[in-house]
């Protein structure tokens, strides 16, 4: 038998002492590591050892999953009783705060449909009494309608993250000025559409997807200190950009929903406006025929900040002129990226006057452009190598790639399904292969690729 180390005896000698090392750990460290842990796994931890008993009441986190529970009832009562202990406890302050709802089907008219959200309000009040700095609440019923979050209650001097799914928010003004410290507001599947006005000075990251606005009037979109921005998939109408003189990073899709675009009488811009110091830019649609972002180069802003740019085929229209508009007002770009679905048919432009000089061509030769494309073998990929090479960017910095695969599965609104085309460039797995634009330094038509290597 071979020699037993001292590393091994000690251990040995520990555990038949009932000790163990974690448990040695000071309070607060275990209170962080239960943190991570939901509450229900949490509170098991009591029956571990003596030590164990009580530091379950004083985790730095609150963490309720409805789909842990076969009831509403049996959500509630647990929680409920959890919040209890927790209030006899001088330390149970929290820094997390995490609410599933029940996710049983809100369509039944029976006891755990009514349940379901009886306590929710409760709970979101003693997480922002406890100081949490991060509230994430999800309804996951199904049913957007079945409750409303009164927002004048979202009232913290701590709080720094807010994350809604699927809740109402039915109020005439968003206004989170209630919470100082606001830095990150997530938004998904709301419905706001009674709010005209969405307003913060300190939220810093805005994130508002599948979310339903307004339908008759155009909400305003105010949040003068924001650093990134995704505005996504929504429904109703169009919201209006204030001015972001600090933003770094914006990135908006729209879903083609024709209630979206009803405000004919426009005499400003509407988004391109409120993005123009941005210097990330990623504007995308998923359906070809959706004319506020052209309507808003009637009224371009100058990019003066913008170095990347990423568009769908909205922009490539016949005579690239809302291509060229914005190329004219982009200075400083080092990059753009064209994303143009299989179906190669031009964009329409008709009755629209951009701001922009057609005939004389502009210096961009510090300019990259990556077309990503299914067949480069095509009139328009021709045209637009052709046109783009006229206005001053050198076709060897013009790049053919075959367009990344889609890893993101979630439908935009509308039964649309996402496509490469429509996503952003954080939802795209990028492929391997790029053909570089001036393989054929005889020849300027794009026809004289090797369209074999492309995937139709």
């Amino acid at each position: 038998m071979p020699p037993v180390s001292e590393a091994a005896k000690s251990e040995m000698a520990a555990a038949a002492g009932g000790t163990d090392r974690l448990s040695a750990l000071p309070d607060d460290v275990l209170h962080r590591v239960l943190s991570f842990l939901p509450s229900d796994e949490a509170v098991e931890t009591c029956l571990l050892a003596r030590r164990w008993r009580h530091v379950w009441k004083s985790a730095r986190a609150l963490r309720v999953s409805g789909s842990a529970y076969q009831s509403a009832y049996g959500l509630n009562k647990f929680v409920n009783s959890l919040l209890l202990f927790r209030a006899n406890d001088s330390r149970a302050d929290v820094d997390v705060v995490e609410i599933d709802s029940f996710d049983g089907d809100a369509s039944d008219d029976d006891a755990d449909s009514c349940e379901a959200f009886r306590y929710l309000e409760l709970w979101i009040r003693y997480g922002l009494s406890s100081k949490a700095r991060v509230l994430c609440v999800r309804n996951n019923t199904g049913d957007v309608d079945r409750w409303c979050l009164p927002l004048q209650f979202v009232t913290s001097t701590h709080l720094k993250v807010l994350e809604l799914y699927n809740v109402q928010l039915k109020v005439s003004r968003l206004d989170f000025s209630s919470c100082p410290a606001l830095e990150d507001l997530r938004m998904e599947e709301c419905d706001v559409d009674e709010a005209t006005t969405i307003l913060s000075n300190s939220v810093k990251r805005l994130s508002m997807k599948s979310c339903y606005f307004v339908r008759d009037i155009r909400p305003e979109i105010s949040v003068p200190n924001l650093v990134f921005m995704e505005l996504a998939d929504y429904c109703g109408c169009t919201p209006r950009l204030q001015s972001m003189p600090m933003l770094v990073s914006a990135f908006i899709r729209l879903s083609g929903d024709p209630d979206c675009y009803d405000d004919t009488e426009d005499c400003a811009c509407v988004l391109l406006g409120g993005v123009s110091n941005a210097t990330n830019l990623e504007l995308t649609v998923a359906v070809q025929e959706v004319p506020i972002f052209r309507k808003d180069l009637t009224w371009c802003p100058v990019f003066s900040k913008l170095k990347t740019l990423l568009l769908s085929d909205w922009c490539v229209t016949y005579n690239l002129r809302a291509l060229i508009c914005f190329l004219q007002h982009s200075p400083i770009l080092e990059k753009l990226t064209l994303q143009l679905s299989k179906t190669l048919g031009y964009a329409v432009d008709e009755g629209v006057e951009y701001e922009y000089d057609m005939k004389d061509p502009f210096q961009m030769d510090h300019l990259t452009v990556e077309v990503k494309c299914h067949n480069a073998d095509n009139e328009r990929i021709s045209r637009l190598l052709y046109d783009l090479e006229f206005f001053g960017v050198p076709r060897n910095q013009i790049k053919i790639r075959q367009p990344p695969k889609l890893i993101m599965s979630k439908y935009l609104v509308g039964d649309i399904r996402p496509t490469a085309t429509a996503s952003f460039s954080f939802e795209q797995e990028e492929t391997s292969y790029a053909v570089d634009a001036a393989a054929s330094s005889d020849s300027t038509d794009a026809a004289s690729f090797d369209s074999t290597v492309y995937i139709d």
